[in-house]
């Protein structure tokens, strides 16, 4: 797993159930490009360890871990 992912899942396990992130937010924690940071995220909704949840903005994603 690379280390994008890693620190994804190191902060969603860490956190609250039910507290959510944009991209946006992903790359003010991480600081990573944002196009890394989606592709990542998309990576993760396919294999099945977070979801998207769709709420506010349909262009501004939010996501969790499943």
């Amino acid at each position: 797993m690379d280390g994008i992912k890693a620190k994804m899942l190191k902060v969603l396990s860490a956190i609250p159930n039910g507290v959510l992130y944009s991209t946006a937010d992903w790359h003010r924690l991480l600081g990573d490009d944002k196009r890394e940071i989606r592709a990542r995220l998309d990576e993760l909704e396919a294999e099945g360890k977070i979801e998207i949840v769709k709420r506010g903005r349909p262009d501004k994603p939010l996501y969790k871990l499943r």
